[in-house]
């Protein structure tokens, strides 16, 4: 279960788009209606309807708007300059949106069970806590069968004070009720939000992509933020320190803008591409990305703590990466415990996992042109199992993890600066990706073993597209084991049933497309 929470002003415009017809034929409104509310009256405040789609709300808005009318809360957004105080900018808006949607694969809930779905999430954000019936005024109104929408105005009824559910992490207490609700109903697992998922483009700028494709001023419809994600992992995997970090993104036609503190310090770092139209707004100043914004691993002080240690000495040979780096990772992998005392246990394994990102953007570089969109939506693919919960990035990196990131770093950065250079050999390539989609096979057990489904379930799809990959030339295909040394003993309740779209890397570009709504 997917939640999201939007904030606004306009507690009419919400309640009359929710109930209306929809915006598009595929997001159509369908029976709108009103199955939960404050005082446990559903049926009290169900609006009556006047024809097709078409509903008097007035008197349901006028009910929850009552304590923010009493306590002179605004309407609508007032502007900037003629907010009373000393702010710099108008504070959040008094109406909190959340919607809560299932996956396709998950049996329908029914009204009951999603008005206790609604009422956990009020209760954790502070919003309407139960037996306290002073709390803020609400309602939930169904108008699809896989989804639910919550609007509530933040004012107490009995104080008439504003309620701040952003001070207690909404969003994380939105997100715990979902998992509560993924074990009592049997639901698919989205995991945690333990901060490693990586940021999405937004629906602007999936129909901007779009719209500049289809006028032609585009040679691809992937989503600007996804482009510059490629181009910034690429960059940090390549580089072993800030300067070449910049060198390799301005080889890929990127312009870092830095922001620097006192005495020159940098603080953090924004990207863009000139030469993309869709990198720039519609008076035509570039549009600039964080480094945050792109990737929670791609922050300033996350690629320092990566560049900070020490590089190793690698074969420089494919085979010799092979059989003295990826192979003695994966038997690393399969142990799954220190080696010796002074030896790192699960640092060294999350090390691991985090530097078989960069490996899979090294296959990237070294295969054909034909093979790329299948390696670049693995990599996509992978990118949560490679992420350590809550911290990112491992606090110490082992030999191991380092020889792997060196492995990498190798390789891409020789064919980076060498594009058109035949990279390697048929034999050599399936070599790698073999070896590759081995550790990648433990890497999923490991996630497993810890409980942490999703991370698995992101694995075993990423060697399932290597797999696809390997199966093309059979007869090269070493007999090297994918699956992993150790059954996972548990079975999480989903799968992954979409993988992220096939994305792009340097001048390769593909199709993708996500839909995020906010009122």
């Amino acid at each position: 279960m997917i939640g999201k929470v939007t904030r606004g002003w306009n507690v009419y415009g919400l309640i009359r788009y929710l109930m209306g017809p929809g915006s598009t034929e595929q997001s159509a409104h369908t029976d709108q209606h009103v199955f939960a509310t404050w005082d446990g009256r559903p049926e009290a405040h169900q609006p009556e309807q006047l024809g097709p789609d078409r509903f008097d709300i007035g008197a349901l808005v006028a009910a929850l708007r009552a304590p923010a009318a009493l306590a002179g809360v605004p309407k609508r957004r007032p502007r900037e300059d003629g907010w009373p105080g000393t702010v710099s900018r108008v504070p959040k808006g008094p109406v909190w949106q959340c919607s809560l949607r299932n996956h396709p694969d998950d049996p329908l809930l029914t009204d009951e069970q999603w008005a206790e779905v609604v009422a956990d999430v009020l209760h954790r954000t502070g919003i309407a806590e139960h037996d306290d019936p002073g709390g803020c005024r609400w309602v939930a109104i169904r108008h699809a069968p896989d989804h639910v929408h919550i609007a509530a105005v933040l004012v107490r009824q009995d104080t008439g004070e504003l309620v701040h559910p952003h001070r207690n992490y909404d969003f994380r207490r939105v997100k715990e009720a979902c998992n509560a609700a993924e074990d009592r109903y049997g639901l698919t697992s989205t995991g945690a939000a333990d901060r490693t998922a990586t940021p999405r483009p937004t629906r602007a700028e999936n129909e901007k992509a779009s719209r500049l494709h289809a006028a032609g001023q585009r040679r691809t419809d992937v989503a600007v933020r996804n482009k510059l994600r490629r181009q910034v992992s690429s960059a940090a995997a390549a580089a072993r320190n800030w300067d070449e970090f910049v060198e390799y993104l301005q080889l890929a036609n990127a312009t870092v803008r830095v922001r620097q503190g006192h005495h020159g310090r940098i603080l953090g770092y924004s990207v863009t591409d000139a030469s993309d139209p869709a990198c720039r707004t519609a008076s035509g100043d570039p549009l600039y990305f964080a480094g945050g914004k792109l990737g929670p691993d791609l922050t300033y002080s996350k690629l320092m703590s990566r560049w900070k240690s020490v590089e190793t000495t690698v074969p420089a040979s494919v085979q010799g990466i092979v059989d003295e780096v990826v192979l003695p990772a994966r038997e690393r992998m399969r142990h799954r415990g220190p080696l010796n005392k002074t030896e790192f246990g699960q640092e060294a394994l999350q090390g691991i996992a985090h530097a078989t990102g960069d490996m899979l953007l090294a296959l990237v570089v070294v295969a054909d042109a034909d093979r790329v969109p299948l390696l670049i939506d693995a990599w996509e693919t992978f990118a949560r199992a490679g992420r350590v919960p809550e911290q990112i990035l491992p606090r110490r990196w082992a030999v191991v993890s380092r020889d792997l990131r060196t492995a990498a770093n190798q390789l891409i950065r020789a064919g980076v600066r060498n594009p058109a250079r035949q990279r390697v050999t048929p034999d050599q390539f399936i070599a790698l990706l073999t070896a590759v989609a081995a550790l990648v096979a433990e890497i999923a057990a490991w996630h497993e073993a810890h409980q942490r489904h999703v991370a698995a379930r992101h694995a075993r799809a990423t060697c399932g597209v290597l797999h696809q990959i390997a199966a093309r030339q059979p007869d090269r295909v070493k007999t090297l084991a994918f699956t992993p040394s150790v059954t996972a003993t548990s079975k999480p309740r989903g799968e992954l049933t979409k993988r992220p779209s096939v994305g792009a890397f340097s001048s390769h570009q593909s199709a993708s497309a996500t839909s995020r709504r906010a009122h």
